[in-house]
């Protein structure tokens, strides 16, 4: 009875501790203190845009019938301003004169893009991007693909910076290349980043 008690203790302590475990250890923050902050801080740049796309289906054995789709993407950028401790020593004129842009860092990246189709389907991709010193070391993906009358099919990524490194293909039950999208959103999402 004793060994038991103190295997449910060790247990739960476990488990309590490995929820906060960074992904990595050099970096600065687990991926749930970037959406605490990014809950908190709230997006600070956001980017929107129109897709128009086609896709190829099979009717019957050798006939194909080209479908065409069209939705949207978004984009919305999280931003870790500044390090509150030193700036609350600064003097007032220190204060009126301190680049928040300077001291900011990207830490998170969203996208979200949903396409319909002609024939009664849609199509959602959400990826979420998580950064240190605005390089990307997290990548949580989402594909939601829905048809009319029937359930939704989804699939869904989490993948660290050694899996995103692995020279394996990775592709989804709808055959998207998950690390192609993952460095093509990537590069987007720190293109619009260096723009501000």
């Amino acid at each position: 009875m004793k060994n038991l008690f103190l295997l449910i203790v060790h247990f739960t302590t476990m488990v309590c501790f490995s929820q906060n475990v960074k992904i990595d250890s050099i970096k600065q923050f687990t991926t749930n203190e970037i959406d605490s902050i990014c809950k908190k801080n709230g997006r600070d740049i956001i980017s929107e845009g129109r897709i128009s796309t086609s896709i190829e289906s099979k009717i019957k054995r050798n006939q194909t019938k080209i479908i065409n789709g069209s939705g949207g993407f978004s984009y919305k950028l999280y931003v870790n301003h500044f390090n509150k401790e030193n700036y609350e020593k600064l003097s007032k004129i220190e204060k009126r004169k301190y680049d928040f842009d300077k001291y900011s860092d990207l830490i998170k990246g969203d996208y979200h893009q949903a396409i319909h189709y002609e024939n009664s389907y849609s199509e959602n991709i959400y990826g979420e991007f998580y950064y240190f010193k605005t390089s990307l070391f997290y990548v949580k993906i989402k594909v939601i693909r829905t048809e009319n009358n029937k359930e939704d099919i989804s699939e869904t990524f989490n993948l660290s910076l050694s899996e995103l490194n692995d020279a394996k293909v990775l592709k989804n039950i709808f055959l998207m290349d998950i690390k192609g999208f993952v460095n093509e959103k990537n590069n987007e999402l720190i293109k619009i980043y260096n723009r501000k």
